[in-house]
């Protein structure tokens, strides 16, 4: 039994992707990504990152492209997932926001573009807290507390 991929961007941030440009998995070239550690004995987890490489012949991926079907969706903080789909279960293997879309500059003009996506710890890095001195209290209640304060954007806060 094959493994199905599919990667889709929810360029509407309506809270799902099954809009008629959000599923990109035909596109993409190439994509890495990674959750967690990325050396040995790292003592704390990078945020996660998606690096992918799509074709872009006609152009959809080009903010200047007033005729693309995009105009006006690519900005940053659209909710991406990966996932995968053996036939028996569908697993997500990494899910953020888009932090950056950059043309690839190439010798003989390839069009193609890189979505850079960044998991949750971007917002939560940037959030101050200002919730009260915790004593006496479990650690998994000090953290819910902490995460309660973090503003997450639209369609993957949930």
């Amino acid at each position: 039994m094959s493994t199905s991929w599919t990667i889709a961007i929810d360029w509407d941030r309506n809270g799902d992707c099954s809009g008629e440009h959000d599923d990109i998995t035909q596109r993409v070239l190439l994509a890495e990504w990674f959750v967690g550690m990325q050396r040995p004995y790292q003592l704390t987890a990078d945020g996660s990152t998606l690096v992918m490489r799509l074709n872009n012949v006609d152009r959809r991926f080009s903010p200047e492209n007033s005729s693309s079907p995009l105009t006006g969706k690519l900005a940053p903080l659209r909710p991406v997932k990966l996932e995968s789909n053996d036939g028996t279960a569908t697993r997500t293997h990494w899910s953020g926001w888009t932090a950056a879309i950059l043309p690839v500059g190439g010798k003989y003009g390839n069009r193609q573009v890189d979505i850079i996506a960044h998991g949750a710890m971007q917002f939560l890095k940037a959030t101050e807290t200002k919730i009260e001195l915790q004593e006496n209290q479990r650690s998994d209640q000090i953290i819910d507390a902490l995460i309660q304060e973090v503003i997450f954007p639209p369609a993957l806060a949930g």
